[in-house]
């Protein structure tokens, strides 16, 4: 059971990292993850419970090292031995119910600046302090959170007055009995005791106290607190940053009283945060005289119904350098009209989910800006219908606006009167989430400085073309679960400014040209270099080149979950500058080895999560393969048996970095290699050797009468083996005279199937031969829609140099079937046998085998599928041997004719 919940804690995390470019790999003897590129190792259980018998020799290259969710109860300064070898600088033991440490456990890691020890509910602080004796002087931050700490030792940290410690963090702790003496001597710049049952301040600030003069920063989330003591400055002079939020304050007023006790304190905060705070109805204007040097100020989760008044009663600022100010989720329905009226210096306002039924407004009567500074402005999930009569049209530096989650119908007008951009400076826009039925050419007429547009989850239901143009600096465009999208016109996308497309989950189907123009789709975007297709229906043939012809200057590509169960052998022949390709969770089982050739800049190639049961080295060219850094194929059900020996060596021997390997590179077959490791694959490549199979015929012929019945009752049961053989020596020996007038057709053949047999016939036969480079005509796919289908049919055959018909007893029964085999029988007549290639796909029962099929199961070579091992391999050699074989000449009826 624990191996399942890391297996899918394993999946779980792959999945949410999975678009990131990572260089993570097992280390440590497989007990760690190692990330090359951030120089970091996460050591955990792979089980619910695991208990770590010692710590694990890493790489040299490692800085930072975690430990966690292990049981380890008893730490010596000689368990932790193979890490000294490390420079180590940041240290985390989390979960580990760690109980003792040896003294001075810490002391030979000379160059550590963080230490976190979190989780582990049996220590002391009696066992900590005495594990930092002698700790090097350059640690500069602790924590020591989720401990369980009740009380503190008045002299925990004693050994730590020589470092150069700033902060401490003893967040989620108990401290019933905090003292501010603990922290004498020390020079902190941060602490935080959030998530305590700290109930006063006065503990670590009594009167004129001297301990934490040094104090910027003060976080004290979700305690117990509900009072500031009115000295508090004179406790932390240089207090810059107070955080309070989801505690109980009585009130807004009285805190700021104390504040403003003494009028002559100095007060230097820079930020206070009191989100859900208990706060609520309206503040008072003179509450704000306690902040001159207030920059970021936040309210959000709290009952206000009105935005705070900053003026003064002359209309002069209160708090003249506020930046920042957060009032999302409050109890805004209508807001002031002068609400903003002081807030000269305001850049960043949020207004977030909030019901409101006007926006508030920015512009004076004559159009001066009240905030003429503000350049980023949220107001998701407001509940606003239109902003017609809101242009906001007096903020000319606003560069980013987020309306998303709202319920716009129609793309909200930017223009004045004179056609002219109302925010001229105006980069980036949300409009996601609202229900946008139509983009019209003009929608976007007066955003030329937009460099950034998200419209995930519209309601739009065609892009028409040129509706972009508009945006001469747009750089990246989002359009994301936009289900309803069905048509995109065949110049939407000219974007010529475009650096990044996002075109994700929206279910689009790239295989219906009749919705898109493959050719033009990407045409204006030559200098697109990241592309993101996932979550869509990619093709797998010919008109996926088309798509992506135009990307000459594509460096990553992503096409992740787009149900691909093959590539076409020229899809990526464009794409010179690919680096990066994504085409994990798809259908993948193998492909063209073509399909690779052109892209020799690659160096990240994502194929986990797909159905490849054997990747041959043909799959990926050996230059292309040794040139990429990071590879990853975990998560494939993988055969294990002759044709992965060379990957298993391959694996071991590269400089590639292989994600997740070895343990996600499992084998599903055979039957007694399931689930085990790739790496425990033991064949040989003297094992795999072929036999000579004309010698094991002679020597079991000598067997006498007993063996030659064997053969006999084996030879009856495996007939159609023996008739593909046949076929198979027939075709290699036969010297076929290729006419000199043969025609050039537009197929190399035309497949005649059952539609009850379409999931083989696709999903096996035709990927299959197409992947090899046939070109195959297939009803369902290439006939005209709406034309008469007979028509299309003796076209197709007289466009196909070949007819391919996949005989069971199904199609025996079809008189739709049966009516094609009159046309086959025909063509058999006028060009010879070798014009058709007959596969038997099932046994025809006996009451179905009509006049028509009898003549062809009797006197005409047919093949015979199998699945699975050499018998499989015989069938597709003897099938491409059959198509790739010249017309013979017809019969002498037919050319003296």
């Amino acid at each position: 059971m624990g191996s399942i919940l890391f297996f899918l804690w394993m999946i779980t995390s792959y999945v949410i990292r999975a678009p990131v470019y990572s260089t993570t790999t097992f280390c440590g003897e497989n007990m760690c993850l190692c990330d090359a590129s951030k120089h970091s190792a996460t050591c955990r259980s792979e089980r619910t419970i695991t208990y770590l018998s010692y710590f694990p020799k890493l790489p040299n290259y490692i800085t930072d090292v975690t430990f966690k969710d292990f049981i380890r109860p008893n730490i010596s300064r000689e368990d932790v031995a193979n890490l000294t070898y490390l420079s180590l600088k940041y240290l985390q033991l989390k979960s580990m119910d760690i109980e003792r440490m040896e003294r001075g456990l810490f002391q030979s890691f000379s160059k550590l600046k963080i230490l976190k020890i979190s989780n582990n509910s049996k220590l002391t602080s009696e066992v900590v302090k005495e594990a930092f004796q002698n700790i090097s002087t350059t640690l500069r931050e602790l924590a020591l959170t989720s401990n369980n700490f009740t009380t503190l030792e008045i002299d925990v940290f004693k050994y730590l007055n020589h470092t150069n410690l700033k902060k401490v963090d003893l967040s989620g702790n108990l401290l019933l009995n905090m003292k501010a003496e603990i922290f004498q001597s020390l020079n902190l710049t941060t602490l935080d005791l959030s998530m305590s049952n700290l109930s006063s301040l006065t503990k670590i600030c009594p009167r004129q106290s001297p301990f934490l003069h040094t104090l910027r920063n003060l976080v004290l989330k979700s305690t117990n607190i509900s009072g500031i003591p009115r000295y508090i400055f004179s406790c932390f002079p240089n207090l810059q940053i107070l955080i309070l939020e989801d505690n109980n304050l009585t009130s807004f007023l009285s805190f700021c009283n104390i504040f403003h006790r003494n009028r002559t304190a100095p007060n230097d905060l820079i930020t206070l945060s009191l989100g859900n705070t208990s706060l609520s109805g309206n503040i008072s204007t003179n509450v704000f005289r306690c902040f001159p040097k207030l920059t970021s100020f936040k309210l959000d989760r709290n009952g206000l119904t009105d935005i705070p008044n900053f003026c003064n009663t002359k209309y002069n600022a209160r708090v003249p350098r506020i930046k920042q100010l957060n009032l999302q989720f409050t109890s805004f329905s209508d807001i002031w009209k002068h609400s903003l009226k002081c807030l000269t210096s305001l850049v960043d306002l949020d207004l977030s989910n909030n019901i409101l039924r006007n926006p508030p407004s920015f512009c004076s009567q004559n159009y001066s800006s009240y905030t003429p500074k503000l350049s980023k402005l949220f107001f998701r999930n407001t509940s606003i219908l239109t902003l017609r009569r809101h242009k906001f049209r007096c903020l000319l530096n606003l560069k980013a606006l987020d309306l998303s989650s709202n319920y716009f119908k129609d793309i909200p007008s930017f223009c004045n009167e004179s056609n002219e951009s109302t925010n001229p400076s105006l980069e980036k826009l949300d409009l996601s989430n609202n229900k946008i039925q139509t983009i019209f050419p003009g929608s976007f007429r007066c955003l030329t400085s937009l460099k950034t547009l998200y419209l995930s989850h519209t309601s739009v239901k065609k892009l028409d073309n040129n509706i972009f143009s508009p945006l001469i600096s747009l750089n990246q465009l989002k359009i994301v679960n936009s289900d309803s999208l069905v048509e995109i016109g065949k110049y939407a996308f000219n974007i010529s400014s475009l650096r990044s497309l996002t075109f994700a989950d929206n279910n689009f189907n790239f295989e219906d040209v009749m919705r898109y123009s493959p050719k033009n789709l990407f045409k204006y975007c030559s200098h697109v270099k990241t592309l993101v297709l996932t979550g869509n229906h990619f093709p797998t043939g010919p008109v996926a080149q088309e798509i992506l012809r135009s990307l000459k200057s594509l460096t990553t590509l992503y096409l992740t979950k787009t149900r691909m169960y093959t590539i076409h052998r020229d899809t990526f022949n464009s794409l010179i500058s690919l680096r990066k390709l994504f085409l994990d969770q798809n259908r993948l089982t193998t492909w063209n080895e073509d399909v690779f050739k052109n892209v020799s800049k690659l160096t990240y190639l994502n194929l986990a999560l797909n159905k490849i049961s054997v990747f041959h080295k043909t799959l990926v060219p050996i230059s292309v393969l040794n040139n990429l850094k990071i590879f990853n194929l975990a998560y494939n059900p993988f055969d294990c048996g002759c044709d992965m020996i060379w990957f298993k060596k391959w694996s071991l021997t590269t400089n590639v970095t292989l994600l997740s390997f070895p343990k996600m590179y499992s084998c599903k077959t055979p039957a007694n290699m399931l689930h085990k490791p790739l790496l425990s694959l033991k064949l040989t490549e003297e094992d795999c050797k072929e036999k000579n199979i004309w010698l094991i015929v002679i020597i079991s012929s000598c067997g006498g009468a007993f063996l030659l019945l064997c053969i006999a009752i084996t030879t009856s049961l495996q007939m159609p083996t023996i008739k593909n053989y046949m076929y198979y020596f027939r075709l290699k020996k036969m010297g076929y005279v290729k006419l000199i007038n043969e025609q050039e057709f537009t197929y190399d053949a035309h497949v005649v199937y059952c539609e009850s047999n379409e999931k083989w016939v696709i999903q096996t036969l035709v990927a299959k031969l197409e992947t090899k480079g046939f070109r195959l005509c297939i009803a369902d796919r290439d006939f005209e829609v709406g034309a008469d289908k007979c028509d299309q049919i003796v076209s197709a055959f007289k466009e196909s140099k070949k007819i391919l018909v996949v005989l069971s007893n199904d199609f025996a029964k079809n008189e739709w079937c049966l009516w094609q085999m009159n046309l086959v029988e025909e063509r058999l007549r006028q060009s010879g046998n070798s014009a058709v290639v007959f596969v038997l796909y099932k046994n025809i029962n006996s009451k179905n085998m009509i006049s028509s099929v009898h003549r062809i199961l009797k006197k005409r070579s047919i093949v015979t599928w199998y699945e699975g091992g050499a018998r499989e391999n015989l069938f597709w050699k003897v099938v491409d041997m059959a198509l790739e074989a010249p017309l013979s000449e017809p019969p002498i009826s037919v050319i003296h004719g």
